[in-house]
């Protein structure tokens, strides 16, 4: 069995500007999701120290191109934390990033627990959802190898979560609305990206519902007031120190983030 500790160690650390690591040593390297979901939760716990008390999950890799990129057979989650969550117009530090990858996606705000009493479908969760809001998720590798490292290590690294950045909420939503909602992505007023919401698997809810189950099935349950950013709408972007970028939902919605100058 991996040394979930020192993976979670070494992880750590390797957030620091420059300390990005090339691959897990074998000691420390996870054999299965199992052994990476151990290493992610001593990781998430020795963020907290300074990240704040994590607020919800990530979802990455839920369509089936991001998937083939790590070899990957299912999505995978992480968390996101107290520190690490603004609101738009936000601005990030280049400085401290290895990767300034950028994902528009579709966010929620759980309004009722996911019980692990049933196998949850899109059609379930739908009523358990108190506020959707677009957002655009900061991911980072701390890998200086991405995506070559491997899914396990990814898992192990918080899902390559960074930070969230969430718009305002949207008024008298529907399903059908949301998993039809559009973006165009631009940098320094470029257009970059462009996607749809039902992009990811299963729609945005789909997704909520996958979360649901795996964490079901690892004895925990997504909460109320937790949120959840549902997974990429576009192809990532990887920004550039000094961009400002700006996600346009035809909800109608924006969500700014400003990459601050090395």
């Amino acid at each position: 069995m991996s040394d979930k500790n020192a993976a979670a160690q070494l992880l750590l650390q390797a957030r620091k500007p420059g300390k990005a690591l090339t691959a897990l040593p074998e000691s420390a390297l996870p054999a299965d999701k199992a052994q990476a979901y151990a290493a992610q939760a001593e990781l998430v716990s020795l963020l907290s120290d300074h990240s704040g008390r994590p607020v919800g999950y990530k979802v990455g890799c839920t369509n089936a191109t991001a998937r083939q990129m790590l070899a990957l057979d299912s999505p995978f989650s992480g968390r996101c934390f107290e520190k690490e969550l603004s609101t738009s117009p936000a601005a990030i530090d280049a400085a401290a990033l290895h990767m300034i990858g950028i994902e528009p996606e579709i966010a929620v705000c759980i309004g009722k627990d996911l019980v692990p009493s049933k196998n949850w479908q899109r059609t379930d969760v739908i009523d358990h959802i108190e506020a959707v809001m677009p957002s655009v998720e900061v991911v980072e590798s701390r890998f200086s190898s991405w995506p070559l490292m491997g899914f396990l290590s990814a898992i192990a690294d918080n899902g390559v979560h960074r930070h969230l950045v969430l718009g305002e909420v949207v008024e008298n939503w529907s399903a059908d609305r949301i998993e039809q909602t559009r973006v165009t992505l631009t940098a320094n007023g470029i257009t970059v990206r462009e996607g749809v919401a039902s992009n990811v698997d299963g729609g945005p809810f789909g997704v909520v519902a996958w979360l649901a189950n795996h964490l079901n099935a690892m004895g925990t349950t997504l909460g109320t007031g937790e949120i959840v950013t549902t997974g990429v709408m576009t192809e990532i972007y990887d920004s550039a120190p000094g961009e400002k970028i700006v996600a346009h939902y035809d909800l109608p919605a924006v969500v700014e983030l400003q990459v601050t100058p090395l």
